[in-house]
Order: structure tokens, then sequence, then C-alpha cells
């Protein structure tokens, strides 16, 4: 919170200071030429040929600067920053169409210079022609953002409506006038409702789809060039440039042209109201009144109090949030497809990501909301601004939240997905239970990151008339002006929004992070098991024959041109246990994970109980691999304990017994938990059910591991190296567990270097090297007595015999 009162100090300091300053002022900003501010997106009065400004006003304003002897200049601005433009001498006079209003005269000299009025357009075709705006009621209709006649149909217009009981006009305003009519094109406005100059272009450039309908002009105004309300001389000057053009019938011309009225003295002190005989002295040269450049503090400080600015910032948190939530979802649904095994998939949605991402979002906007132009079918659903925009944003944030969801995916390691997959959970439950938690987590900084930019990012929706903070904001300072107070309560408006929110994440992070979580410590110092006290139990030896469980036959695997596995070949009976030995890289762990299809074979076959694993044979005498549920199904009768343990640290320790038997339907939650319950008291870690991984020793993360894999009621219990990521203190507690589950009969495979354990435990020794089984038997004959000089070096380095 310290850090958002900083931020709110520095703007109001920025605030204040821009306030107290004041700039000389001068006639012109630059000696010797009148540099001229116009909205050149606005023909007929002022549009660029080229890049040349063209149309009435630069015309006009041309026409006056030679008059005054001086050059001219232009500087395209939007109609709705004009007079905060001029005010803050970013040019010496507008030259756009600019209304005479009494509001306006506040804070600019105005000179005017002709008479206009508005007029409605609608479709030639369709039967609705409005002649006036009491034809508009209950209607949408378009209309440039910023113009007077804003005001004048949302409150005067709207309420003659009410009054003869019929619906308010529906006023949608645009950035610009082609904008308006794209969407009446397109059907997602009825009528438009623009200056009569204006409507005579656009229908004469639409080809006969639109038309005129009103008979007169509406709502009938002057219009003026403007000045900074500090600079009187100069508007003395401009009027009298003026008059010489009147006096040389230049002026007649160019309204002729242009097909306007001249000026209307008694429409302008009309428009003017109070302020007339200011406006009147000004143009005189008496003096000028610089006191509209004060910064109003009370008025900002009204805005807080404002019902439509509050109203706006619930538009803007209801667009935000849905943004987010649908492209959060959609964008896990992008970043997994492009993670998907089939290549037609990955490259359709890495398209997706690439475009949405080249797209700019303003484009996008206007685009989604007059697609009913090209796709009439859609008016129903983008008609709605807020659904338009909502569509146009999600299409856009999901491509960027995709790849904020692919580096979480990232993140997750694969260990984490093939302890799911041991489990016997499908893969699109691993992902659902295991991979997408984890990812989320490590995410959620930058997502809550990317919901302040959506934040933001609402304020372009303001492009096709969604009223939201920003459009609210322009609707007030486009009527006073004071454009710097206006601006400084919107953005106080979104700090506090972007505060609000980020402190609901902060939250959620805290709630969702696993570490924070406070759990019973038990005190498991007297745990610890000595490694020969552990193998110290007696156990009759299970001999090498019997039911064979798993069979490997003429196993080979390959990775590029390194051949790991050559010709292997072994059979597991029921009850034996079986060790795996030989040197680092001679294919060990390749093999154990062969038994289970957690790595697939290039040739030979893994039998379980005469059923072959991962792979099926069709009618033709073809093999190919299982579908996923069907190897599925097979691991679960094949349990697995790594390495690394590979406990899933977002769940506790009851939760990664449990995950699997409850998914998989194969116990209800309470069944499930009772049975975790016993083999965690099984394996001496009842105590620490509710621990989470991370609060765990090396050794009781392995015999969590043991029980997870228990859990199953595998037939076989496949071992990779379950004590060489152990202190050499913690061996004994794993080996323990181990012995207890041979004596139990448990039929077991384990690739270990525990030479103990394999000597006074397995039943049966492999020995492996270069991807081949070198030897195997008996631990007493191959340990022990083995004719094979491999193996002898290999026992001598390992015992340091």
């Amino acid at each position: 919170m310290s850090r958002v009162a900083g931020y709110a100090g520095l703007l109001f300091l920025v605030v204040f200071l821009s306030s107290c300053s004041s700039a000389a002022s001068s006639a012109l900003i630059d000696d010797g030429r009148l540099t001229v501010g116009s909205d050149l997106t606005y023909p007929p009065y002022a549009y660029l040929d080229g890049d040349k400004p063209a149309g009435f006003d630069p015309e006009f304003a041309t026409a006056v600067a030679d008059e005054m002897g001086l050059e001219v200049s232009f500087k395209d601005t939007r109609f709705e920053q004009l007079i905060n433009g001029v005010k803050a001498r970013q040019f010496d006079m507008i030259a756009s169409a600019l209304y005479v209003t009494e509001e306006r005269a506040k804070s600019v000299i105005f000179v005017p210079y002709f008479t206009t009025g508005n007029s409605i357009v609608a479709p030639a075709t369709g039967g609705y022609a409005p002649s006036t705006p009491i034809d508009l009621c209950g209607r949408a209709v378009a209309v440039i953002k910023g113009g007077q006649v804003v005001q004048q149909l949302r409150e005067e217009a709207s309420a003659e409506c009410e009054a003869a009981g019929q619906p308010a006009i529906d006023v949608r305003e645009f950035t610009t006038d082609p904008e308006g009519t794209s969407a009446l094109r397109s059907g997602q406005v009825a009528a438009q409702v623009t200056d009569a100059a204006v409507a005579k272009t656009l229908t004469d450039e639409s080809g006969g789809a639109l038309a005129i309908t009103s008979a007169e002009l509406i709502y009938p105004v002057p219009v003026g060039l403007a000045v900074n309300n500090d600079n009187a001389a100069l508007a003395k000057d401009i009027n009298d440039a003026i008059a010489k053009l009147e006096d040389s019938g230049q002026y007649e011309e160019l309204l002729t042209k242009y097909n306007l009225q001249p000026v209307d003295q008694q429409l302008v002190d009309e428009a003017l109201g109070s302020e007339a005989q200011s406006q009147k002295a000004a143009l005189s040269g008496a003096g000028g009144d610089s006191s509209g450049s004060s910064y109003d503090w009370a008025y900002m400080f009204s805005l807080f109090g404002n019902g439509d600015l509050w109203m706006a910032a619930l538009v803007v948190v209801a667009l935000s949030v849905s943004v987010w939530v649908i492209s959060t979802f959609l964008g896990l649904f992008v970043a997994l497809a492009k993670q998907s095994p089939r290549r037609w998939v990955r490259t359709f949605f890495g398209i997706y990501v690439w475009f949405f991402r080249s797209l700019p979002l303003l484009v996008l906007l206007i685009f989604v909301y007059n697609a009913p132009q090209i796709f009439p079918g859609l008016r129903s659903i983008v008609g709605n601004p807020f659904v338009a925009g909502l569509i146009a944003m999600v299409l856009s944030e999901t491509a960027y939240i995709a790849e904020i969801h692919r580096g979480g995916l990232l993140s997750v390691g694969e260990d984490q997905r093939e302890a799911g997959r041991a489990l016997g959970l499908r893969h699109r439950t691993v992902i659902r239970r295991i991979v997408v938690p984890q990812a989320f987590r490590v995410a959620l900084p930058a997502l809550g990151n990317e919901f302040v930019t959506i934040l933001k990012l609402t304020s372009l929706v303001s492009a096709i008339s969604l009223a939201e903070l920003l459009l609210v904001g322009q609707r007030l300072y486009t009527q006073n002006f004071k454009v710097l107070e206006t601006l400084t309560a919107v953005a106080i408006y979104y700090v506090l929004l972007v505060t609000i929110f980020d402190q609901l994440r902060n939250w959620l992070e805290r709630r969702l992070d696993v570490r924070r979580r406070r759990t019973r410590l038990v005190d498991d110092r007297a745990e610890h098991v000595d490694e020969d006290e552990a193998l110290r139990a007696a156990r009759e030896r299970v001999p090498h024959e019997g039911d064979v469980v798993l069979r490997i036959a003429d196993l080979e695997k390959s990775f590029g041109e390194a051949k790991v596995l050559d010709e292997v070949n072994l059979d597991v009976h029921a009850g034996e246990v079986v060790a795996i030995i030989g040197p680092s890289g001679s294919g060990k762990t390749t093999l154990i994970r062969t038994m289970n299809h957690l790595e697939s074979v290039d040739d030979g076959r893994v039998e379980l109980d005469g059923e072959l694993v991962g792979y099926r044979i069709d009618g033709s005498g073809k093999v190919t691999e299982q579908p996923d549920a069907a190897v599925a199904a097979q691991r679960r009768r094949v349990g697995m304990v790594f390495q690394r343990f590979n406990l899933f640290p977002h769940m506790s320790v009851l939760d990664n017994l449990t995950l699997a038997p409850v998914s998989l339907g194969l116990m209800n939650e309470g069944e499930a938990k009772r049975e975790a319950e016993r083999l965690l008291d099984k394996v001496g870690m009842a105590a620490h059910r509710d621990k989470f991984p991370y609060q765990l020793s090396g050794g009781q993360q392995q015999r969590v591991a043991i029980a997870r894999a228990l859990a199953m009621q595998p037939e076989v219990l496949l071992f990779d190296e379950p004590t060489s990521a152990l202190d050499p203190e913690l061996v004994g507690e794993v080996l323990e567990v181990m012995t207890n589950l041979a004596r139990d009969g448990m039929t077991m495979v384990v690739v270990t270097h525990e030479m103990k354990f394999a000597r006074k435990v397995a039943d049966w020794i492999v020995f492996m090297d270069g991807g081949r089984i070198i030897d195997q038997g008996p631990p007493e004959s191959l340990l022990d007595a083995s004719s094979n000089e491999r193996i002898r070096s290999f026992m001598r380095r390992v015992t340091g015999d």
C-alpha cells in the first residue's frame, strides 16, 4: 500500500505543479506562422488528401493566414483534444467545425465563421426513415464522440421520448464519423446523426445505400474558429482577416463551395449565453481572461461522487473479470494444444497465438463490432458493445495468456507426469489433477499482472461506444473541457481498481502456497533405522520358478544411434524379488521403465500375466501401440517407486495416496482414506498424513512413495534405485520397508546399488552391462562365485574388496 500511496502522491504533485505553472502568452507559437489544430479525419471539413490537409477548414484557415500575412501549418489532433491542445499551446488556432457553446466559451475565444446543423442518415431501404429526433426513440443511434449533439440527443430528445411514453434514444459514440457509418451499414445502429455537410458526403459516397432522411437541419448551431482565452489579440486579428475575406468575396465562395451558411449572430448570442459579452469584448481586442487555465480541485474531487463514473467502473470490473476468467480457461486449452503430440494441432494453435498477438486490439474491436456488415447473422451476438468488446478481448488475451500458461506447464517436470501415469491415471487426469494445479501456481503472478493489463485495455472498448471509465470521462470533459481534472479522477479510479484486485491476487497466491499452511510437526529423530538392522529380518528365499508374472522377451531399445537394450530376456515369478545391478549407463533404468510402458520398445515384448504390455496385435499380425486408456489400465497392476520420489508437491501425504484410487473409481473417498491410513501406518508414516512433501526428509518421502504405489494394490512393484537419492543415514528406513514387503510376498523388481539388499533380500540377481544381461542367478552364485570377470570386477569396485 505504501507504493500505491507513493504513486498517488507523485500524481498529485504533477497535477499541482501543472496547475500552478503559467506560460507567458504570445500571439503566435512560432513567429510568422499560424499553427492550426484540426481533426483531419472529418471530411468534408478536414481530411488528408495524400499527405496534404484538405477540405473546408484547411482552405479557410489558409485564406485567413494569407490575409494576416502568415504562413500556415496544420497539426492533426483528435476532436475531443482540440481545446485541450490550444490551451496547452500546441497550436494557435482551432479550425475543425467546432460548435460554439457557452461551456466551451469559458475556455476559448470563438471567432464565428459559419452556421451548420445536423442531419439524420439511415439505410435507403428497409422502411425506416426518421425525420426528427422523436423518430429515434428506442433506437441505437451513432454520433461522433465529443459533439454537442451527444448531449442534445441523450438529454433533450430522450426526455421528449420518455414524456411521450417511448424509450430513450440509445446514443452510441464513435471516435470518427466513418466508424459510426460502418456501424450503421452493419446494422449495429439504426441511424446516424451527424453534421449536415458530413451527412451529404457520407450519402454521396455510399452508392445509394444510405440516405438523408431529415427534411430540415436538426439543432442548428454556429461554428467558430477558436484561440486560447488569453490570446484576445490573435482572436481580433483573425476576426479582422475574416472581414477582409467577406469584402473580397472569397468568404462567400468558400461557403458556396461546401454548401454552408453564413454566421447567424442571433444563433451565436443564444449559443454563448452568459459568455456573449465577454466573447464580443475579446474579439474587439479588449484583454483576455486566463482564469480558464487554473486547475479546478473542487471539480476533480466532486467526480468521486459521480454516479456515471461509478457505473462505468462497474462496467470495467465486469468486462475485465469476464475477459480474464474466460481467457484464462481458453488460454490453458490453447497452451495444452500447443503441446499436443499431433502436429496439425500444434500448428493450428501456434498460428492462432501468432495471429492474435500480432493484431492490434483496437483493430480487432472495430472489426468484431462491424462484423455483421459481412456476416449479418452475427448482429444478434455482437450488437451489444459489451458483448462485442468481450469477444474481441477474449480472442486477443487468450493468445497472450496461452503463453503464460505454457511457461507454467513447462515448469512442471516430466517426473510429475510420469508419476501420474505410473499410478494408472489417464493422460487427461494427469494433466487436470497433477500438472495444471502446479502450473497455475507458477503462472499466477504473471496472470495477475495480465489482469491489470486487461483492466486498462478496457479503455479501448470506448471505440465501439461502451460506456466504460474513459468514455464517460471524455463525455464529461467534452462538455466542460476540464480535461486534466477529469483524467486525474479517471486515473485514480483505475489505480483504485488495480489496487483492490492486486490485493485479491496476493491473497490467492498466499492461499495456494502450500508452504504457508500449518501442519502438526512430529519429532522423527528416533525414526532412523540402521541399514544392517533393516536387513536382519529372516526371509525364506523364493525359488526362480512357478507362475511368471512379468516376462521380458528379446527386448531391444535405442536412443538414436545408441543401443541401450540388446536382446534382453527375463522372467519374474510370483512372490519373487529380482534385483537388477550393474554399472551406470548399463540400461537398468530403461529396462525397468519398459515394464510398465513408461518407455516404448523398438522390438521384443513385455508381458504381464501373458498379456502384451503397451501394445496389441491386430488381425493381420501387425503390432500397434495400445490407446492411452488400455495402457493406463495395465499400469494400475504394476506399481512403481522412483529414484527422486516424485511425490505431488501440491498435495498432502494423504492426498498423494488417495488421488489415484478415487480418480479411477476404485474406491470412494472414505474407503481410500482408510486404506491410505493403513498403508501409511505400515510404512511408519501415519503421524505425517497431513504434511506436505516439502516438510519430509528424503527417507520419509520415499516411504510415502512406496505407500502410494501400494495403494493401487499392484501385482508387481518396480523400484528404480529407491535409495540412491538419500543420505546414507536415511537408507535404512527405506530398506526396512522394502524388506518387510518382500517378507509379505510382494513381487518386486529392484534396480539398486545396495549390494547388501541384493545379497540378503533378493531371490534372483540380474547383472547388466552395455544394454545386455551378462548373467543372472541366485545371489550366492552370482555375487560370490561368479566365473565372469566383468561381474567380479564390478563387485570388487562396489564392495571395496
